[in-house]
């Protein structure tokens, strides 16, 4: 096969460059009109390509050699910025008040442009189609969801999917690939409590009903369903991240809300936790002579990579990134990712591309304004894009 890496080492500026316009001009989900619009423009121009638009309201499904008879492989990118006031003060900064790339998705979004670019000339080495999913909205909207919803992975019909994210934790310096068959990012179900209870006097609580009071017996109740209502090998967390009640120090108020976040690796925990909240929090609230209202909001599933799966990611990992810079049993974390959807519906592996440069120990964090993609990591990543959708058929159907 033809060596990738002088052919990655030529479009990497133009990629690079792509992906610092894309950082500069950030766009929230389902409203990705001006990414979507220059993805389209480098890749609708190349031989073989057909593309299929509006996929999920702004979504792109460009797809190599359609009409190839072997099995059809998928890669995702996501496009979507976040809610976050960039703090970088890089010449490239978002030029969007309130906008931000602060999770790398204009570097996914990169780097996949850049594994079309390559693939467009050795296309004559694949033996089915490659589709390259542009999705919108992963930042909370289910831009995944929608898109399996709306059939991107048919026509041609996907056998297999693979993405991943950068990694800039402390754990994994630049380059890096890590993975893990079964579960490997958290779902979660987000929940909102509203107790209820009777205002008054803050001297005579004994005339009311403290929903202040009530809310902390439930913020520390909700624990016991980690540490006593879940088995201990299982993965859970429930946290409450917002308390708000009451409007002076003389007031006890009338009523209390709490708002927080359930994760769990398990997707058998992550059906029953939540109604195992409520009504626990309902319990205690009537025990106090208080009412509570819960709401529940399930979010993403569970993302979970199938064995097979992940030892191809693994198997082609060693020949890019070299073998000690391969990670095969990662440990899981629990922050969500909507790749759980096109893995509901395929098989597939999601894995991490470490971007920490090796000469420092930390640098921020995805979701903090000071982040930012690491640029150097993008050979990596369109080299992994591309030897998945290489090698695909033929290692797939021997594997």
């Amino acid at each position: 096969m033809t060596d990738l890496k002088p052919i990655i080492a030529r479009i990497v500026p133009r990629i690079r460059q792509l992906r610092r316009e894309l950082h500069a001009q950030p766009e929230p989900g389902y409203k990705e009109v001006a990414t979507v619009a220059r993805v389209a423009a480098m890749i609708e121009s190349l031989p073989d390509f057909t593309l299929r638009r509006h996929v999920a309201v702004t979504g792109l499904v460009a797809t190599l050699g359609a009409n190839k008879p072997g099995p059809c492989v998928a890669l995702r990118a996501d496009m979507d910025c976040l809610p976050i006031t960039e703090e970088t003060g890089l010449p490239y900064a978002s030029t969007k008040p309130g906008l931000m790339h602060a999770c790398g998705h204009d570097g996914h979004t990169a780097a996949l442009v850049g594994a079309a670019l390559v693939l467009a000339q050795v296309r004559e080495e694949l033996r089915g189609p490659v589709k390259f999913i542009f999705q919108p909205a992963e930042e909370g909207g289910g831009g995944g969801r929608r898109m399996t919803e709306e059939g991107a992975l048919e026509n041609p019909r996907v056998e297999a999917i693979f993405g991943h994210h950068n990694m800039p934790g402390a754990d994994l310096v630049l380059g890096d690939i890590a993975l893990r068959p079964g579960s490997f990012m958290g779902g979660t179900c987000d929940f909102a409590i509203e107790v209820r209870g009777r205002g008054g006097h803050a001297a005579a609580p004994h005339q009311t009903v403290d929903p202040i009071y009530v809310g902390a017996q439930i913020v520390n109740a909700l624990q016991s369903l980690v540490s006593r209502g879940s088995n201990p090998v299982d993965t859970l967390v429930i946290t409450v991240g917002k308390f708000h009640a009451g409007t002076a120090t003389n007031i006890i108020p009338d009523s209390a809300e709490l708002e927080g976040t359930i994760r769990s690796l398990s997707p058998e925990v992550l059906k029953t936790a939540p109604e195992r909240l409520a009504a626990l929090a309902r319990s205690i609230a009537e025990a106090h002579g208080a009412r509570a209202e819960v709401k529940l909001f399930p979010g993403y599933p569970v993302t979970v990579n199938d064995a097979r799966a992940a030892a191809y990611v693994a198997e082609v990992a060693r020949g890019v990134a070299g073998a000690d810079h391969v990670q095969a049993d990662y440990a899981p974390i629990l922050g969500a990712e909507d790749f759980a959807y096109f893995l509901q519906a395929r098989t597939g592996c999601y894995y991490f591309v470490g971007t920490r440069p090796a000469d420092k120990p930390t640098v921020p964090f995805c979701h903090h304004p000071k982040y930012d993609y690491n640029d150097d990591v993008l050979p990596v990543a369109i080299e992994m894009h591309c030897e998945l959708a290489r090698r695909f058929a033929e290692r797939w159907n021997h594997g």
